[in-house]
């Protein structure tokens, strides 16, 4: 008898901090549930949104004053995956990345100003609310 395979639960990461070490964590947990089969949700809001910008990344600062290439390259050091491996390998993996739609207004941001890998659709509350119903639902 073939055995019945259950369906794995979605996850949603909303990623709301602009902080470099919040959105690198958010990356790491996706990437390991995508990689693990898990449907996997991206919503970008509030200060995380300019990271999906395409110099967004270089603009972000951790606590401490690090800018987010300048912590990637010492994670890379270090043999951890940065942003760009995380980011080509959510891609790979079929995540999906939403943005805010009412977040790119609050800070002015155009949507010709958005990175393109992995795509990102632009969404409201309501997108996520709707198909994250019976997953895990984490905030960075």
């Amino acid at each position: 008898m073939a055995k019945v395979q259950k369906a794995k639960h979605p996850m949603t990461l909303m990623v709301i901090s602009g902080d470099p070490e919040r959105i690198h964590m958010a990356l790491m947990m996706g990437a390991t549930a995508s990689a693990m089969g898990r449907p996997v949700t991206f919503f970008f809001s509030k200060s995380a949104t300019r990271f999906l910008t395409v110099d967004g990344w270089a603009s972000l600062q951790t606590a401490a004053g690090v800018a987010g290439p300048e912590m990637d390259a010492a994670l890379e050091e270090k043999g951890v995956a940065d942003t760009s491996i995380l980011m080509d390998g959510l891609a790979a993996l079929d995540a999906r990345f939403l943005v805010c739609e009412s977040a790119l207004r609050e800070h002015s941001i155009d949507v010709t100003d958005l990175t393109t890998r992995p795509a990102i659709e632009i969404a409201g509350l309501a997108e996520i609310i709707e198909k994250g119903h019976g997953g895990d639902w984490l905030t960075f």
